[in-house]
């Protein structure tokens, strides 16, 4: 009796002399132990007349008395009168309830309660505050509780427990393998009865719920709360519930027609709890979610949904994330739609903003990466459908640089994602996704490479025939001299990062990167690479010099009568005229210690640092296939680069450049377009697919047939009488072996446009300093009223995430004035770049939860948090204003 004893040596409450316990027995359960008490006391010394003495810990005498029929008058007048100072233990046959009648009512209502039957010790083991309500529900699970364990687990699923229903919860979580809070309510529940039913089938549900007499339970608590009232134990039952759930919660998000025939599965009215039921199973956890998949693959079979979806308009899917298939019914639409002509990037885009941060999202993110390239590609195509119709040299140029090299980002992108896709997999996309594809390369190469290059040349071809250049395009061997003192300024410290074949639309991307940080100053400009444009023209050409000389024998280009191959003579070409200058490899610059590193930086006014991923890759015939996922690589490493710069020495500026850019399609070039072979000259001074340089006696050899489809290039830039060419558009020159998806030396923009991206910091406080700050999102519309538990609201990013502006992502949840909260927690991304207002905007979904016993009409707060810290960035006060709410008794 160790918890009676602990009972009598609490201490008293203010004001009261001693203690009265009425000990209810209503089975008579433990009468025995009550007279063995009355006998020997609770430490076994005796008790006189009723009485036990105070002795050793017990600070007041403690008298029992049994209250009888026939009796109770004295018992009464032993407590009120008889006896004021001793501790009372009275023991009654009978349970706690209606005092009416009772002689003892006063006592019972200021004397403490024990009841010592199995249920009531049970009741008070588990946290019930009032045990007669749960004696029924305790009773039907008596073989549950035999166990301590389950006993432990039930207390950590339903810590406080006061109903029948809450018993019955915490009996269904605990069978269904649960041991938390967040196990017992009408979600876990339920995904824990799909799980069993997943992994063991009927009859392994049917024999785990058997064991503790769960069945009916679970029966009641399914349709209670989700409205099903199918089979749990039979076959055919994963299906029946699964079905239910899922195709209840897409009802709420399609019209009725969508789900025509498949109306015996739903019940709409219990949408709301079967969307939270879902939602809060897609964030439990990947394990968990990799079962939801199943489920919903499961379902998708049995339903055939695969071909229902994809029978459907994009717009009628719109926001339905229920099932997988769903993502692969609009990608398939989308993308074999795009495959054949027809235009709808303009909705593609749409799809591509309203299914991000849906629940499977993610399994298809990289065909809907994809699929924003395409149409990235065909808008593109739209917006010049015109052509390209520009005659100065100047004016392309520019509009290459402000415009047209988004088309060859939009093909990188398009390259490198489409990689992704193919390792990722997906049976249901890849044919409409290599269709489109295989669309996007024709439009490219035969499109895009062929009209724009075809303008580039007849604005430039008299000029590169006269001079080899044009006159109103900055030139690379004035780089030193004229280009570099502009970004340079005044700084002490000049760093020139000169990355082999940098291209110039892979240069924006860096720029991008580096105006993201804090206190970043970027500049961005371009100058016309060297013909032709290779490493062996381009790299002597960024150097301080007076003249470049091509050798007779084709072999290198003199700087001022000076080689140039190695970092090491470049290094010296650079000291002639700094002699603090240095020169070395961007990977040996960053192995250095520290200090070194930095004193290196601090003693040089100039360093030039060369870095060779994109040209590496691409050179190669193993590797050429690679080259776009080198330019990503390429543009970590320069932007890394250019901030270990600036960290070292604050003051330094840095500018980045290359050699040559170049030009690559994924696919293999057709003979119909190469150029020359055995009948170009046999010897001449250089060759390589894309240029073409004899001396001036073996011109005649290049016949009229080839001079047709070649560009003529004075060769005088570079020192000599020889007679440059090179093929038009994208077209390749015979030669046997080595690469030829990958190739540079040619006039096309791609190749001659070589970027110049200057990067420096500026101190806070400065005038040029400008801080970033994450991009925002805010509600639109002034309506600020929810009347339906499932709705939606539409929020809008404020700026696009360019420049200083940086990408952030947001929770968004509703919560009640204390901040508890009232509906499932929203991811939202605010990312996006365009520039129109209209592209950013975002609808979310939420689905409101209330609670049992309170109001459904009232106020609810809207808050938005930083998903990295939690911090809070607004709040919204919304009126809830809710006809006919489903309520969950559960903390649903």
């Amino acid at each position: 009796m160790d918890q009676l004893k602990a009972r009598l040596l609490e201490p008293l409450p203010a004001g009261a002399a001693r203690r009265v316990i009425v000990w209810h027995d209503s089975d008579g359960e433990f009468e025995d132990r009550f007279d063995e008490l009355a006998t020997e006391g609770f430490d076994g010394a005796g008790v006189q007349d009723g009485i036990m003495p105070a002795r050793e810990v017990f600070p007041r005498p403690v008298r029992f008395v049994k209250a009888e029929d026939g009796s109770l008058f004295s018992v009464k007048k032993i407590i009120a009168r008889d006896d004021v100072a001793s501790d009372i233990l009275l023991y009654r046959r009978c349970g706690r309830g209606c005092l009416e009648g009772d002689w003892l009512a006063d006592v019972e209502l200021y004397a403490d309660h024990f009841q010592a039957d199995y249920l009531s010790l049970l009741a008070d083991e588990l946290g019930v505050a009032n045990p007669d309500e749960v004696r029924e529900a305790l009773a039907a699970h008596k073989s549950f509780f035999s166990a301590k364990m389950r006993v432990r687990k039930f207390r950590e699923c339903v810590p406080a427990a006061a109903t029948a229903e809450d018993v019955e919860r915490g009996v269904l979580a605990v069978t269904l393998g649960g041991g938390t809070s967040e196990s017992a309510t009408v979600s876990a529940i339920a995904r824990g009865t799909l799980c069993v039913l997943l992994y063991e089938g009927a009859d392994g549900l049917s024999k785990l719920l058997g064991k503790y007499d769960a069945a009916s339970a679970l029966a009641s608590f399914l349709e209670r709360f989700l409205g099903y009232d199918g089979p749990l134990c039979e076959k055919g039952a994963l299906e029946s519930l699964a079905s239910h759930v899922l195709l209840t919660a897409a009802s709420s998000q399609v019209s009725p027609e969508a789900l025509k025939g498949l109306e015996g599965h739903v019940v709409a009215r219990f949408a709301p709890s079967c969307v939270a039921v879902l939602r809060e199973w897609a964030g439990a956890g990947e394990r968990e979610l990799d079962d939801l998949y199943d489920v919903c693959r499961l379902v998708e079979g049995e339903c055939g949904l695969p071909s229902r979806f994809s029978s459907m308009a994009v717009a009628e899917l719109g926001e339905l994330d229920v099932f997988p298939c769903v993502d692969e019914a609009i990608l398939g639409s989308l993308l074999s739609s795009m495959a054949h002509g027809s235009d709808r990037a303009s909705e593609a885009h749409a799809a591509c903003s309203r299914r991000r941060g849906l629940c499977w999202y993610d399994l298809t993110s990289c065909y809907y990466d994809l699929l924003g390239a395409i149409a990235d590609m065909a808008e593109f195509r739209q917006a010049h459908a015109g052509g390209f119709h520009l005659g100065r040299p100047r004016e392309v140029w520019e509009a290459y640089t402000s415009d047209w090299c988004a088309m060859d980002s939009a093909y990188r992108r398009m390259r490198v994602v489409y990689e992704a896709c193919l390792l990722e997999g997906n049976d249901a996309v890849e044919e409409a996704a290599r269709l489109a594809v295989s669309w996007a390369e024709d439009l490219y190469a035969n499109w895009f490479l062929s009209e724009s290059n075809a303008c580039w040349a007849a604005a430039c071809a008299p000029e590169w025939a006269d001079c080899g250049y044009v006159e109103d395009v900055p030139r690379q061997e004035g780089f030193y001299w004229h280009v570099l003192p502009e970004y340079a300024g005044s700084a002490k410290t000049c760093v020139v990062i000169v990355s082999d074949a940098l291209r110039y639309e892979v240069a924006v991307d860096i720029a991008s990167g580096l105006e993201r940080e804090r206190g970043g100053v970027v500049k961005v400009g371009s100058m016309q690479a060297v013909f032709p444009s290779v490493t062996e023209c381009g790299m002597p050409a960024l150097l301080p010099h007076n003249s470049l000389v091509l050798s007779s024998d084709g072999s290198e280009v003199l700087a001022d009568g000076m080689p140039t191959g190695s970092t090491q003579q470049r290094e010296s070409m650079i000291r002639s005229v700094l002699p603090s200058a240095r020169a070395l490899r961007a990977e040996d610059f960053l192995s250095l210690p520290a200090t070194e590193r930095k004193a290196l930086l601090k003693g040089s006014e100039l360093v030039y640092l060369y870095h060779n991923k994109i040209d590496a890759t691409g050179e190669s015939l193993a590797t050429e296939s690679d080259v776009f996922d080198a330019c990503s690589d390429a543009i970590e490493d320069l932007v890394g680069l250019a901030r270990r710069v600036c960290a070292d020495v604050p003051s330094a500026r840095v500018v980045i450049t290359a050699d040559h850019g170049f030009l690559y399609t994924a696919r293999e070039i057709q003979e119909s377009q190469k150029v020359g072979g055995d009948d170009l000259p046999a010897s001449p001074i250089l060759r390589g697919k894309r240029h073409l340089v004899v001396s001036g006696s073996d011109e005649g050899c290049v016949d009229d047939e080839d001079r047709s489809l070649l560009i003529s290039v004075s060769m005088g830039r570079l020192g000599s009488d020889a007679l440059g060419f090179s093929p038009r558009g994208a077209v390749r020159i015979k030669s046997p072996g080595g690469t030829s998806r990958y190739v540079h030396g040619g006039l096309s923009l791609q190749e001659l446009c070589v970027p110049v991206v200057g990067f420096w910091r500026v101190r806070a406080g400065s005038k040029d300093f400008e801080d970033t700050a994450l991009a925002s999102v805010r509600v639109l519309g002034e309506g600020r009223r929810i009347t339906n538990s499932l709705f939606s609201i539409e929020l809008i990013q404020d700026e696009p995430a360019v420049g200083k502006v940086l990408p952030a992502e947001y929770e968004l949840c509703f919560t009640d004035s204390s901040g508890n909260p009232m509906s499932d927690v929203a991811t939202v991304r605010a990312d996006l770049a365009s520039a129109n207002p209209q592209d950013r905007v975002t609808k979310v979904r939420f689905a409101i939860r209330v609670a049992a016993g309170l109001p459904s009409k009232g106020t609810c707060i809207l808050v938005c948090r930083r998903r990295d810290n939690g911090a809070v960035t607004w709040r919204e006060e919304y009126k809830l204003d809710i006809a006919f709410a489903a309520l969950d008794v559960f903390g649903f």
